[in-house]
This record gives C-alpha cells, sequence and structure tokens, in this order.
C-alpha cells in the first residue's frame, strides 16, 4: 500500500511536470519560468533545487498553471502528506510503520486520475487561443445541440473556474475587439455559445458577467456598440447591466443607424427590450418595402406580422407574390392568430398577382397546415376564400385558381373532426 501512494504520487508530479512544459510550449510565461528553472536545476545537478520544486509542484500547478480547482488541490495535497509519510516511514511518532488502508490507496489514485492525470493542460492564454481557432474554423458546430455538446466535451466538463471566466469575458469582447471582422459571420454562434456557458456554468457566468458588461462596455466605441444587440436577446438582463450613459447611447444609435448598420449589427435582436421596442419598430416603419422585407427575411420575429401580411397585400406582380410568400408569410406563419389568417386570405383574395400566382396554392396549403391548430377558429376564411376562388374559375386553368388541394384539406379535416 505504501507503495501505491508513493507511485501515485510519482505519477502526479510527473503529470504536472508534462503539463507545464505542454503549457510553456504554447507561450504560458508562468510554465515557461517554472520549466526554465527545472531545467537548470537538472542540467547542474542541483538536488536541493530539485527538491524545492518537487515540494512546490501543488502550488504551482494551483496558481501558476492554473490547472486546479481548490477542491482538487486539496485533494492531491493529502495525497501528497500521505506520501511523505510512506516514503519516510521512520517519520512518525509510533513504533509500528504508516500503514495506508486500501480504501485510503483507492481514494488517492481515484482523486489523481480524475483531477489530473485524464485531463490535457486546458487553461490560460493557450486555452483561449485555441477555442478561438475552434470557433473560426470552418468546422465548427452551427446547430445548438451541436454547439452545447463540442462545448461541454472540448472545454466546460474539465474546465477549470479560471478557464470559464477567461472564456466568458473573450466570448463577449470578440464582437467589440479591433479585429470584428473576421468575428462578423460568426455573431449568431458567439450568441449561442455564451448562453450555453450561462445554462452549463451558471455559478460562474452570473458572478462575471454583471460587472464585466458593465466596465466594457462603458469602453466601447460607437462603431461597434452595436454588436451588443444579439448579445442582450439571449439574456435581456444584459441590458440591466449597462450604465445609464451606456444605454443612452444605445438608444441613439439605433435612432439613426443606417438601416446597413442595423442589419450587420443585429440590432433588431434588442426587440425584446422595451425601451428599444419602440424606437426600432419606428424605424422599421421608416423604411421601404425592399428593406423591409430584407429585414423580415433575415430575422423574422412576431412584431413584424402584421407589417410583413402588409407587404404581402401590396405584391405587384406574381413573382412578388410568391417571393413574399415564402419569405415572409409562411417564415411568421408560428406567430399568427386567427385575425392574422383571415387577413392573409383576404389580401390572396383580393390581389389578383396573389391568387393568379402559380405558386400560392402551394404556399396557401402550407400556410393552412402551419395553422392547423388555428382551424376550428379560422375555417370560415378558408372555406370563404375557397367558395370565392371556385366561383371565380376561369379559361383553361381555372381548376388551378379554385384550390382543389386546399378543399380536400378542408373536408378531411371536416371528416376527422366529425368522427
Amino acid at each position: 500500500m505504501r507503495s501505491a501512494l508513493v507511485s501515485t504520487w510519482i505519477a502526479v508530479a510527473y503529470d504536472i511536470i508534462a503539463k507545464a512544459r505542454e503549457l510553456a510550449s504554447q507561450g504560458e510565461a508562468a510554465p515557461q519560468k517554472f520549466v526554465t528553472k527545472l531545467e537548470n536545476a537538472i542540467e547542474a545537478n542541483n538536488t536541493k533545487v530539485q527538491r524545492e520544486i518537487e515540494a512546490e509542484l501543488l502550488t504551482k500547478a494551483n496558481e501558476d498553471f492554473q490547472i486546479l480547482a481548490p477542491h482538487e488541490y486539496s485533494a492531491l495535497e493529502r495525497l501528497q502528506r500521505d506520501r511523505h509519510l510512506c516514503a519516510h516511514p521512520a517519520f512518525v511518532l509510533d513504533d509500528e510503520p504508516y500503514q495506508p488502508s486500501p480504501e485510503l490507496v483507492r481514494a488517492h489514485i481515484i482523486h489523481a486520475l480524475q483531477y489530473l492525470l485524464v485531463h490535457a493542460p486546458l487553461q490560460g492564454k493557450s486555452a483561449i487561443t485555441r477555442f478561438e481557432a475552434d470557433l473560426l474554423s470552418a468546422s465548427f458546430p452551427i446547430t445548438e445541440d451541436e454547439i452545447r455538446s463540442f462545448l461541454r466535451t472540448k472545454y466546460l466538463d474539465r474546465a477549470k473556474e479560471v478557464l470559464v471566466k477567461n472564456l466568458i469575458k473573450a466570448i463577449f469582447s470578440a464582437p467589440f475587439s479591433g479585429e470584428f471582422i473576421k468575428y462578423s459571420s460568426k455573431i449568431r454562434i458567439i450568441t449561442i455559445i455564451l448562453r450555453e456557458i450561462s445554462e452549463i456554468k451558471s455559478e460562474i457566468y452570473n458572478s462575471v458577467m454583471p460587472s464585466y458588461v458593465s466596465d466594457k462596455v462603458e469602453k466601447v466605441n460607437d462603431s461597434v456598440l452595436l454588436n451588443i444587440c444579439p448579445f442582450i436577446e439571449v439574456d435581456l438582463r444584459i441590458w440591466d447591466w449597462l450604465k445609464n450613459p451606456e444605454q443612452t447611447r444605445i438608444k441613439r444609435l439605433l435612432e439613426t443607424a443606417s438601416i446597413q448598420s442595423l442589419k450587420e449589427s443585429g440590432a433588431l435582436a434588442a426587440l425584446d427590450i422595451a425601451p428599444l421596442s419602440d424606437v426600432l419598430l419606428d424605424r422599421f416603419d421608416s423604411f421601404d418595402y425592399s428593406a423591409k422585407m430584407s429585414i423580415i427575411v433575415e430575422r423574422p420575429r412576431k412584431e413584424f406580422v402584421g407589417k410583413g401580411i402588409e407587404i404581402y397585400a401590396h405584391a405587384e406582380s406574381y413573382r412578388h407574390a410568391e417571393d413574399f410568400g415564402q419569405s415572409i408569410i409562411l417564415p411568421l406563419a408560428k406567430w399568427y392568430t386567427t385575425e392574422d389568417v383571415a387577413q392573409v386570405l383576404k389580401a390572396a383574395r383580393d390581389n389578383n398577382q396573389i391568387w393568379q400566382a402559380y405558386g400560392t396554392s402551394h404556399i396557401l396549403e402550407q400556410l393552412f397546415d402551419q395553422t392547423i391548430l388555428l382551424l376550428q377558429h379560422t375555417r370560415q376564411y378558408w372555406e370563404r376564400f375557397v367558395d370565392e376562388q371556385t366561383s371565380q374559375r376561369f379559361g383553361n386553368e381555372g381548376d388551378h385558381y379554385s384550390y382543389p388541394s386546399l378543399r380536400t384539406r378542408l373536408t378531411q379535416s371536416s371528416n376527422s373532426a366529425t368522427c
């Protein structure tokens, strides 16, 4: 048992030194200084310094290399003390040599594995650099589930508190840095990452973010200040963490920024903040149809339902009717009320550029399917639309304009309800 404990400590000591060498090769200052001291002592055969280095290993790993959490440091410190008793059995008050129990030995081995041996060094600037490289790579995941799994597996599940703090700061700071351009296509992913960290490491996130947001944004230039809006969308508390002068600056920029600036910064993500919602909706109303459409296409939201239907109602060609139907009407359908469905059908009924467009039948069939839960209240509007279109059939294409597939859907849903 004594041999097992001594061997476990040797493994721990060797592993800390190996991790220090790897961190040093990645440019970490503290590990570089440690490795230089160690190599000089080895080369000079200075056993006194070598003993001092071993005695300070855990302290270095904890404070300088930052590869141990507080409870991990405590557990490995107990291993070091027990190692001394095993390696020097005469240094005890009792006549009997120190004899650790099998349970204690197993506990030390498990702690050494869990807290140190099975993990790669993942702290400091090198870890942030590796994370940035991952983020900017073409292979970085794009779906929320994939991002969550990637973060947990590669970083968060084995990250020390200091790494999580540094990650939070680096992620939030990215859109405000002088190199913002390289992150411009990754804003959505960055905000998802921050949200995942806030859920997985909520205690650390909540302890870091309020003060960091307040201090960081205070120093941000107007040219990139609106980049904070997508962050506000994923955590509304960020708005409250800002100081009043910064809130005023953001509001003023939203009132004056160009449509291009609003789109590039994702500023419309701030619609959920009451003091900003009115400003953004007023700006939206001032844009032409083309700008409104591009905004809705890129960022469909509940607030745009009425405005989207209005754009659809004013379609000036068959092509516009089909484009508006696919890119505006259908993406907004998940927020529709009974009245919204009625307005869409009225627009299609009143505008011959819509009801005569070849693609409208397919669009309305999709709308019917997407709003099926409202059918109890919207059936009358669907039936009226189909009946009126049937009575207006003309030419060889009359069957198309009568929307037979919609009539079939209505009949089937009616039969199903009766059953």
